[in-house]
């Protein structure tokens, strides 16, 4: 019985590892694109089919005002991560800070596998030099 316990607990670490490296796969794609000024692309690309127009437009704005900042330099992936399943719908948020301009940014993206077979799209995005701003947007995740 102790054997099939340990083995339990293996093949659930084994299948978090994929969701969570599949997800981080599409993290490095978001930040190869986002460090380019690429918003275009990753708004037609990589958000959750769920996201509406409006939403898109926010997000957009956003990420340009981010961008518009200055240059990023110095993405570290932050130790840890959080991995959500409810009723089939995965969800993973990774952590990372950066820098703009000197500045620390602490940054959070969050990632949904609907079960669909499209794999992981961006859900939600969080940059704040604020770290408690960053954790409280995305505590649900």
């Amino acid at each position: 019985m102790k054997k099939y316990f340990f083995l339990l607990i293996g093949l659930s670490l084994f299948l978090t590892a994929c969701d969570t490296g599949a997800a981080e796969k599409v993290a490095d794609e978001f930040h190869k694109h986002f460090d380019k000024g690429e918003i275009d692309y990753i708004c037609e690309n990589m958000l959750d089919a769920k996201t509406t127009a409006e939403e898109t437009e926010g997000f957009r704005s956003f990420l340009q005002g981010i961008y518009d900042i200055g240059e990023i330099s110095n993405r570290k992936k932050s130790v840890g991560f959080s991995e959500k399943i409810r009723n089939g719908i995965t969800t993973v948020k990774l952590n990372y800070t950066f820098e703009i301009n000197g500045e620390t940014v602490y940054e959070s993206l969050v990632f949904v596998d609907r079960g669909e077979g499209i794999g992981f799209k961006l859900f939600v995005v969080s940059m704040n030099p604020d770290k408690s701003v960053v954790d409280e947007f995305t505590e649900d995740y």
